[in-house]
């Protein structure tokens, strides 16, 4: 974070600057040459951290990393210290910090280092930043109350500390820590609270997170073994009790401890009355890895020699522990995860962490089965699906060095283990990894500056890299490894193409149906007792819900867009704001009966293939499952049980899944992407079709794919269809290179959202006329967004592309000095709808 510009001025943004006071409350000031200075980054749309005397009580704790709650304006905010300096702003009187609420830096200096390069290169608030690194539910220490138990306000205090925390506690009654920091000035403090509280002179209240169950533990009392064992007197187990203590060297649970002394609770209860023992309570520990545990034995895995060469690689790798990036590249199915699982064994072996990021929550669970064989209680689970209290339980786990091995979606990046030594990013062609809201980080990218930084192997896996980590290898900055040997029956899915202009006629426009070709391949599947994967890439039921009498089609009001039919809920939903209303049986702006829905997603697909297949068993996979709690997690284990033999989804169901009985895969209608207005279209649609091509033959059974479609010659379907990815390759890379598209040239997209549409304009143009004209940079707009209108306001865009990165965020700081809400700034955008 650079030194924040001077906080005098009289911006619009100044009443948010919290960290000075107004002219009016100005009273020039005395520079105090003994102070202490941090700069704090609030999560507000500041670019730049605040400024903040530290009192002296809390010199000791106010480091980097730390949070801290500060004044802004009116508001009391925690923010993060990102740095300190030696004396204020010229000509600024800025105000004291209240409190410091972490004893320790809450994030660590490495963490703290990738805040800063992700602030500055993606032009992001720093306090935003830092806030999405850190879980929800991670209580701040000084948050916590504490008050004088009986025993305490009786005792004569034993130092003159003991006294001040004492004589504080009387007065204030029960406070917050960081309160009592500030009352006493007692740099270690935490130390002293922890004393008194095992002596039964102080209580302290945890903080207690939404959804946590709290169990009763012990720890040993003060004392030395040989005394807490003979304070046990003649109770053997008691005794066994106090040694297994003493060798974990931890507090434990009452059910650990009576499971693995073999004693009563009983025992435990007399120890803690004979002060042998101190109970209290602490949150129950969860075995999130655990609940994914395979049954059985693991499947001996012999590598195959393209195998063990790339191991190897990896191997070197480690060995130098340095910075090493690898692409490992091979079609599906080629044994890529059994490679980076037996690397991430290799860095465990050196004393080093492992992170390993996948781009769905919904394949969490299926590596998280293996890797838990693998790693048993050293592997941790971060992701935004789990409740408060998991994702702080993990959280403390990695940080505190008992999980070594991490794996999640994009947010496991920051993860704060202890001596990265590999970090692998799974399907790194996968757009997922592009966070669409503040701060817009791209995790894989992300992924290389982190090992860079670390000293760590990074590995970037895919069966079709992205264009600009193909580009990457070109130009020498990560080495390829690949893998051509296939597991199972070893060779790749036979290619059906079916062409739907030829079929028009026999059904009804819109609708996505299944081709006699197709049904064919669907009944040959059954018989042979084969599973099957659909694809259709839309959820609900239907996307339109038309009035054939009027043409009413039920839009958004605040996006403008068609709300889709969800039949099975009962309502139209509109997929961009989330808003829904119950779906009527008349229309609403006729009266007539004449709704029909058209097109079709995964429930009218769902609902047509029972009509037409009686009997199979069916399974769902889209978002809308995989939002209730363990239901992408129990699709797929249905499926991979053979509880259900067709498993009907959105592109999650092309995704790095092993399913070795899936004989046919079909994609009902390819087109899905190529028609959109943006420059990454074709890419997107060729690589989910080769994903979804290497979900079938896996095992020992040919594997097929049919690909319906209407542009059958389309360069992109045909290399899908016949495995060609050097074709693909070829055709789009040359598409970039004419038009100067990304990997050769860069990209920022500045998006301009008002309730009022002249005025948004208005505000687009501004900023365009501030950006200028500049050689080798080309501007494109301001323009009406693809999807003009969303959530109620108008879009605007302009986009600048040119060959240096740098150079147009420079243009765009200048530009947009606070962006924000209204004003959003997306480098490197994935998304230009």
């Amino acid at each position: 974070m650079t030194p924040q510009r001077g906080q005098g001025d009289s911006s619009p943004g100044a009443d948010f600057a919290g960290g000075q006071v107004s002219e009016n409350e100005k009273s020039h000031p005395v520079p105090n040459p003994d102070a202490l200075y941090v700069e704090v980054a609030v999560p507000l749309p500041l670019l730049e951290p605040l400024t903040y005397e530290v009192p002296p009580a809390f010199a000791a704790q106010a480091v980097p990393g730390a949070r801290v709650r500060v004044p802004v304006g009116r508001r009391r905010l925690v923010g993060f210290i990102v740095g300190t300096r030696d004396e204020p702003p010229e000509g600024v009187q800025v105000r004291p910090l209240q409190a410091v609420v972490d004893p320790w830096p809450v994030v660590p200096e490495e963490l703290l280092d990738l805040a800063r390069f992700i602030a500055d290169y993606y032009l992001a608030p720093p306090g935003e930043v830092l806030r999405a690194m850190i879980p929800t539910g991670v209580a701040p220490w000084g948050e916590r109350r504490v008050w004088l138990t009986d025993a305490g306000a009786l005792a004569l205090p034993a130092s003159r500390e003991e006294r001040e925390i004492v004589e504080a506690l009387r007065a204030g009654g029960a406070m917050r820590l960081s309160d009592l920091q500030g009352a006493t000035g007692l740099a270690d403090l935490p130390a002293r609270v922890e004393g008194l509280r095992a002596q039964g002179r102080l209580a302290v209240a945890e903080i207690r997170t939404r959804g946590t169950r709290y169990v009763q533990a012990v720890e040993l009392a003060a004392g030395s073994r040989e005394e807490l064992l003979a304070a046990c007197g003649r109770s053997a187990k008691g005794r066994e009790v106090v040694e297994y203590l003493a060798t974990v060297r931890r507090p434990a649970t009452v059910p650990e401890v009576t499971r693995e002394v073999e004693c009563g609770p009983g025992v435990v209860r007399r120890l803690v009355e004979l002060d042998v023992l101190r109970g209290f309570t602490q949150a129950e520990r969860l075995d999130l890895a655990g609940q994914w545990m395979s049954r059985g034995d693991a499947t001996p895995f012999r590598l195959k020699d393209d195998q063990r060469s790339a191991l190897a690689a990896l191997e070197s790798g480690l060995e130098d522990r340095r910075y090493r990036p690898f692409l490992l590249a091979g079609g599906t199915g080629t044994g890529k995860t059994e490679v980076y699982l037996r690397a991430a064994e290799l860095a465990l072996g050196q004393g080093r962490s492992v992170i390993l990021l996948v781009p769905e929550i919904a394949l969490v669970p299926a590596l998280a089965s293996e890797a838990r064989r693998r790693f048993g209680r050293r592997l941790a689970i971060l992701h935004s699906a789990l409740g408060a209290a998991e994702r702080q339980q993990e959280w403390e786990r990695i940080r505190g060095g008992e999980a070594s091995v991490v794996l999640g979606p994009r947010s496991a990046l920051f993860a704060p283990v202890r001596e990265l030594g590999l970090l692998v990013v799974d399907e790194e062609h996968d757009t997922s990894y592009k966070q669409e809201t503040t701060p817009r980080y791209n995790a894989r990218d992300l992924a290389l500056v982190r090992a860079q930084r670390a000293g760590a192997v990074a590995v970037l896996v895919s069966a079709t890299p992205s264009l600009e980590t193909r580009h990457n290898v070109e130009r020498g900055k990560l080495a390829r490894v690949d893998l051509a040997q296939r597991v199972g029956q070893g060779a790749m899915s036979e290619g059906i193409l079916v062409d739907l202009k030829a079929e028009q006629l026999s059904r009804r426009p819109g609708e996505v149906h299944f081709s006699p070709r197709l049904k064919e391949e669907i009944e040959a599947a059954l018989a042979g007792g084969e599973q099957i994967i659909l694809l259709r890439n839309r959820r609900g039921y239907a996307p339109v819900l038309l009035c054939r009498a009027c043409g009413e089609d039920m839009r958004c009001e605040d996006c403008g867009l068609p709300r889709t039919l969800h039949r099975r809920e009962g309502v139209l939903r509109c997929h961009y704001c989330g808003s829904s209303l119950a779906a009527p049986q008349r229309c609403p702006a006729c009266g007539e009966e004449a709704l029909e829905p058209i097109g079709a997603g995964t429930e009218r697909v769902e609902e047509d293939f029972a009509a037409l297949f009686p009997g199979a068993g069916v399974g769902v996979l889209d978002r809308d499952v995989s939002r209730r709690r363990g239901g992408a997690a129990a699709a797929l284990e249905a499926f991979g049980r053979g509880d259900t033999q067709v498993l009907i989804g959105t592109q999650m169901v092309a995704k790095g899944h092993h399913f070795p009985n899936v004989a046919l895969a079909a994609v009902l209608l390819a087109d899905t992407y190529l028609g959109f207005p943006d420059f990454r279209a074709v890419e997107r649609t060729y690589s989910l079709l080769a994903q979804l091509a290497g979900r079938a033959g896996r095992g020992e059974r040919p594997g097929r794919v049919v690909i319906q479609t209407y542009h059958p010659d389309h360069y992109a379907i045909q290399a899908a269809l016949r495995h060609d990815d050097a074709a693909f390759e070829r055709e789009e890379m040359r598409f970039r290179r004419i038009f100067h598209y990304p990997p050769f040239g860069r990209l920022v997209q500045i998006l301009v959202r008002d309730k009022r549409r002249d005025r948004g304009q208005e505000r687009a143009r501004e900023i365009t006329e501030r950006i200028g004209r500049h050689p080798g940079v080309r501007v494109l707009g301001p323009a009406p967004a693809p999807f003009e209108r969303l959530r109620g306001q108008w879009r605007f865009q302009i986009l600048l592309r040119g060959p240096s990165g740098k150079r147009l965020r420079d243009l765009v700081r200048r530009a947009v000095p606070e962006p924000g809400a209204d004003v959003v700034v997306d480098v490197d955008p994935y998304e230009l709808l």
